[in-house]
C-alpha cells in the first residue's frame, strides 16, 4: 500500500502539470481584453482536484487519462467559471492568491470572462468520445450549481437556516460538480449505470465534506493558506455549517460577535473562534468531515473497479489545509 501511495503521489504533480499546460493555451484567439482575463483565471493556480478526480475515476474503471482528458479540463473550466461569477456576487477581492477579475478589472469583463469560460468548457466536452451521455449530466450539473448558488444567496437573509437546508444547498453547489467530475470519468470508461451511480454518489459526498472543510478553514485558517478572501462570508452573513451550529448553541453570543466584526473584524472573528472551540463545535465539525469521507469510501465497496486512486483522493481531501 505504501508503494502504491508513493506512486500516486508522484503521478499527481505530473497530471497537474499536463492540466496546467493545456489550460494555459485553451483560448489563444479572441479579443485581447477577453483572452487575457481567461488566461489570468486559468493560470491563477488551484489544486486541480476536480480534473484529477475525473482522471482517477476513469483509470479506476479501466479507462485511460487520454480518453477523459478533455472532459477533465471541461470540469475545471466550469468550476472556474462559477468562481468568477461567485466572486462578483460576494464582492471578493482575492482568489487563488491573486486579485479577482471584477476587482482587478470590472464587473462587465468578469461577467464576460465567466461566460466565455462556460463556452470553452462545453467545447471541451464536445471533444469527448462519449459526448452525448456526458453532455446531459454536464448541463444538468450546471443548472444544479446555479440552484445551489441561488439558495446560498437566499440564506444570507433567511433566519434560521437548518443544517438539512444547508446540506441541500452545498450538495447542489459543491457536491454536484465533484460528483460530476467523478461520473464523467466512469462514463468515459464505459462502466454500467449502477457503477456510474455509485461513483457519482462517492463524488457528491466527497464534495459535501470538501465544502464543510472549506467552511472550517475559512474560520480557522488565513488568506495565505486558503488563497482567497476570508472576510466576505462573515460580512455577508453566510450560513456555513459551523455558523449554523454556533447559532443553534448560542445565537446571542454569535450575533454580538458579528456586530463587533462590523467595526473590528479581527476581534469579532476571535470571539467567534473562541466560542466555537469552547463549545466543541470546532472538534465536532472535523469529526463530521471524517464521517462523511468514510461514507463516501463506502460507496465504492463491492464495485468491480480498482479503488486505490479514489481512496487516495479521499485522503488527499481529508488532509487539505490542516
Amino acid at each position: 500500500m505504501e508503494k502504491l501511495n508513493l506512486s500516486i503521489a508522484e503521478i499527481i504533480p505530473k497530471y497537474r502539470d499536463e492540466i496546467n499546460n493545456r489550460l494555459s493555451n485553451i483560448y489563444p484567439n479572441g479579443p485581447e481584453s477577453l483572452t487575457k482575463t481567461v488566461k489570468y483565471v486559468l493560470n491563477g493556480g488551484g489544486k486541480r482536484f476536480r480534473p484529477l478526480l475525473t482522471i482517477f475515476s476513469a483509470e479506476a474503471c479501466g479507462g485511460s487519462k487520454d480518453d477523459v482528458f478533455s472532459s477533465a479540463l471541461a470540469v475545471e473550466v466550469l468550476h472556474n467559471f462559477t468562481l468568477v461569477h461567485d466572486d462578483i456576487m460576494d464582492r471578493d477581492h482575492i482568489r487563488h492568491g491573486q486579485e479577482t477579475v471584477h476587482y482587478k478589472w470590472d464587473d462587465g469583463i468578469a461577467i464576460l470572462t465567466g461566460d466565455a469560460m462556460l463556452s470553452l468548457a462545453l467545447n471541451l466536452l464536445n471533444q469527448s468520445h462519449v459526448q452525448h451521455a456526458q453532455m446531459k449530466i454536464f448541463i444538468d450539473g450546471l443548472l444544479a450549481v446555479c440552484e445551489g448558488q441561488a439558495l446560498d444567496k437566499e440564506f444570507e437573509t433567511n433566519n434560521p437556516v437548518t443544517l438539512d437546508a444547508y446540506l441541500e444547498m452545498i450538495d447542489l453547489k459543491t457536491g454536484n460538480i465533484i460528483g460530476l467530475a467523478a461520473e464523467l470519468g466512469a462514463i468515459s470508461a464505459g462502466v454500467d449505470s449502477e457503477t456510474c451511480s455509485a461513483i457519482r454518489d462517492y463524488g457528491r459526498l466527497v464534495g459535501r465534506a470538501f465544502q464543510i472543510q472549506d467552511d472550517y478553514l475559512e474560520l480557522f485558517s488565513d488568506t495565505s493558506i486558503m488563497g482567497k478572501s476570508l472576510e466576505s462570508d462573515i460580512i455577508l452573513g453566510k450560513k456555513t455549517f459551523l455558523m449554523i451550529l454556533a447559532l443553534e448553541k448560542n445565537g446571542s453570543v454569535i450575533n454580538n460577535a458579528l456586530k463587533t466584526a462590523e467595526t473590528d473584524f479581527e476581534e469579532g472573528i476571535r470571539q467567534i473562534r473562541d466560542f466555537m472551540e469552547k463549545a466543541g463545535i470546532k472538534k465536532a465539525v472535523r469529526e463530521e468531515i471524517d464521517t462523511i469521507l468514510k461514507l463516501a469510501n463506502e460507496k465504492l465497496s463491492g464495485l468491480p473497479i480498482d479503488k486505490e486512486k479514489l481512496l487516495y483522493f479521499s485522503d488527499l481531501i481529508k488532509k487539505r489545509g490542516y
